[in-house]
């Protein structure tokens, strides 16, 4: 999977490391905006830790973060309020470990947030363990595994 801009928007780059929206006031109906993005706050790259865990969130509970919510009010409860959607589906239907990197990865502090280097060598020992358990063959039919 590739995770990708479609170049959408204008950054400004304030100083190394960090960028700003050239145009403050992007659409907020963006779900999967970074709450410094929201904020229209200085940013860097973990603003695509966070938009990742939410669509690694929707892959397992099958449904987007607070739905019923629209979009707008969903981002807003979680850029503004800091809350987050709650795991539905029982601890014991997620890969070990797996939980706990979309909660890291969402986390409202930016720097909390794992780097993508991270994620990827977290994702390769969750995938690593789930194929030595028979998990995820039992689980998903996924055309990689």
């Amino acid at each position: 999977m590739k995770v990708a801009g479609f170049g959408l928007i204008r950054l400004s780059k304030i100083q190394p490391g960090k960028a700003k929206l050239a145009q403050p006031g992007a659409d907020r109906s963006n779900l999967y905006m970074a709450p410094e993005v929201y904020k229209d706050d200085l940013f860097d790259r973990s603003v695509d830790a966070y938009s990742f865990s939410l669509i690694l969130y929707e892959m397992f509970e099958g449904i987007q973060a607070f739905h019923p919510k629209s979009p707008e009010e969903a981002a807003k409860i979680m850029c503004l309020d800091g809350k987050r959607p709650p795991f539905k589906i029982k601890a014991r239907s997620y890969p070990p470990d797996l939980k706990e990197l979309i909660e890291e990865c969402w986390d409202q502090e930016a720097a909390a947030r794992p780097t993508f280097s991270e994620i990827i060598v977290r994702l390769d020992k969750v995938v690593a363990n789930c194929t030595k358990q028979g998990w995820l063959k039992d689980t998903f039919k996924l055309p990689w595994i």
